[in-house]
């Protein structure tokens, strides 16, 4: 009996240890879930579970998600770790927590919810669920309707989403917008990212109606706040935007990568062999530009593009990409030709072989180009010879170790030999050399893009009789203070376009350094090609005359 009794004890005993085990499995399940549509996406929250190590799983589909046996017939579309209401680039650059707001009008999120947003592609009545997976111990699948699964389905319709507000900034002062991206493109909404529902920051200056739109880009390893400045006019919008990777690289210098780049691993193999680099940012980026064409009433013909760093090759490469909507843009120590070889700063190479593959691999794009045509200046210079590119101000240095100097010398010799125009300085600067110190400091005012609207046609200037010595690609064969085409400017008040006739003004000018005046010289020889042309026609194979004509 005794013996019984303890058989009996220890399988009680035991019984009570399976269920003390097994209770937890019932608290893995989430609660709280809560489903909103706007704007083209589908806005899923719910109360995460106590602790750290958490994964969601986001399921969707077209019954109601009851039981398990449900899930066999729904996707699971993402996985999002703890804390996915917390901005965590807004709060790693404010020193302090801050969630999303997932409309304008509402506060923000709580710290203790999660957030995933779903772009839809198609029209549906679509349910969710989101299932808890503590890591290393398995996804506790149970549903509880009302609870981690939606008791009513949601209506998405494939509409336009945009940028949702989310603060009003102090420093910098302007307005924190936030918008959501995919990985599924729609007729409406471009994929920008590899991974769904990823969210970007894009930065305000509200200006007035009928002001000009500055796009200001950031600096590698930098931030939005760094590119919320604009020219400083009256009246005009500032948009900085944020090129972010949260991976080794930093950033996509505003292009992009190749479509298996892993965003959740610190560092990336580099591409060995075949694939495709989706231009995700640059994606992004001109949906934004869409975007403040419907929402501020800025002048459309009068968008520039500025930038220093890595944010003076997004002005660069805008200004060829797509000379059809940026007015001009002004380049301050870009790198230019990002697959020249030798590199000068070896782990900028190793970021590009990560993201996009070596220039011996030069991996097919989906803007139709390979990616060391695409993201080359001589590349774009040759492929863009006809229509050319917007006009283009721009500074480096001789002592620069981290773009190059070398490169740029590539770049001229292709830029004067397909006729390719700008304007180009040079000096002693290296790379983190302050502006006001540089030699050609008080060429630098930036409104003086305003000189260029895309409804009204301008001279590309090459081969300036005044042009410095650019050497070899060696800094020591290079006149240590020079310029492109810098003497020689047009008076855009005189332009005079009609079907059958072209004609401007042209004159010399001063340039100011530091160090004092260069005086413009008495006369010059430089070849003029007229770019962005509105009405005059332009027919292959036929001969134009033309005319020179000294005003005195």
């Amino acid at each position: 009996m005794t013996r019984s009794r303890l058989t009996t004890r220890f399988s009680i005993a035991s019984i009570i240890v399976v269920l003390l085990l097994a209770a937890p499995a019932l608290a893995n399940s989430v609660t709280g879930i809560q489903t909103g549509f706007h704007d083209g996406q589908t806005f899923l929250t719910w109360d995460n579970l106590p602790g750290a190590g958490w994964i969601y799983h986001i399921y969707t589909g077209s019954s109601p998600l009851s039981d398990e046996a449900a899930l066999e017939n729904a996707m699971e579309i993402a996985q999002v770790g703890d804390n996915s209401a917390v901005d965590e680039r807004i709060s790693s650059l404010l020193g302090q927590t801050y969630t999303f707001r997932i409309a304008e009008t509402l506060p923000p999120l709580a710290a203790t919810r999660g957030l995933f947003v779903a772009t839809p592609v198609r029209g549906a009545l679509s349910h969710y669920a989101v299932l808890a997976e503590r890591v290393g111990l398995g996804e506790d699948r149970t549903l509880v309707v009302g609870q981690n699964s939606t008791a009513n389905p949601v209506w998405e319709r494939v509409q336009l989403p945009h940028p949702i507000w989310q603060r009003t900034l102090t420093s910098p002062k302007g307005e924190d917008y936030v918008l959501w991206t995919t990985n599924s493109a729609s007729p409406l909404f471009p994929a920008m990212c590899n991974l769904p529902g990823r969210a970007f920051h894009v930065g305000v200056i509200p200006g007035q109606k009928g002001g000009a739109l500055v796009m200001h880009g950031h600096g590698r390893g930098g931030n939005f706040f760094n590119s919320f400045v604009g020219t400083g006019a009256p009246g005009e919008w500032v948009m900085s935007i944020d090129d972010y990777l949260p991976t080794g690289d930093f950033a996509s210098f505003y292009f992009g990568y190749e479509v298996n780049y892993d965003l959740d691993q610190p560092i990336n193999f580099p591409r060995t062999d075949g694939g495709m680099v989706v231009d995700f940012t640059e994606q992004r980026v001109m949906f934004l530009l869409g975007w403040a064409k419907r929402e501020m009433p800025y002048d459309p013909n009068r968008v520039y593009a500025m930038g220093v760093s890595m944010g003076g090759s997004f002005a660069f490469f805008l200004a060829w990409h797509h000379p059809d909507l940026i007015a001009g843009a002004m380049s301050v120590i870009p790198k230019v030709c990002l697959g020249y070889r030798p590199d000068v700063y070896p782990g900028l190479r190793e970021s590009f072989d990560r993201m996009w593959g070596s220039p011996e691999l030069n991996l097919p794009t989906t803007v139709g180009e390979r990616v060391f045509q695409w993201m080359d200046g001589r590349e774009q210079a040759r492929i863009g010879r006809h229509r050319g590119s917007a006009p283009l101000i721009a500074f480096c240095g001789l002592n620069d170790n981290i773009t190059g100097w070398s490169e740029k010398v590539a770049y001229f010799q292709a830029m004067q030999a397909q006729n390719a125009g700008g304007e180009w300085f040079w000096d002693e600067r290296d790379h983190f050399t302050p502006h006001d110190q540089t030699m050609w400091f008080p060429m630098m005012a930036s409104r003086q893009l305003y000189k260029y609207r895309t409804d009204r046609s301008y001279p590309a200037f090459t081969n300036c009789s005044s042009n410095s010595n650019f050497g070899t690609g060696d800094p020591a064969t290079a006149d240590p203070v020079g310029n492109i085409n810098a003497s020689v400017d047009w008076d855009e008040n005189t332009i005079d376009e009609v079907w059958l006739q072209w004609s401007l003004t042209l004159r010399t000018r001063n340039l100011i350094t530091r160090d004092g005046l260069i005086g413009a010289p008495e006369s010059l020889v430089v070849d003029v090609t007229p770019r962005r042309l509105q009405r005059f026609i332009v027919a292959e194979q036929v001969a134009y005359r033309y005319e020179v004509r000294r005003l005195t």
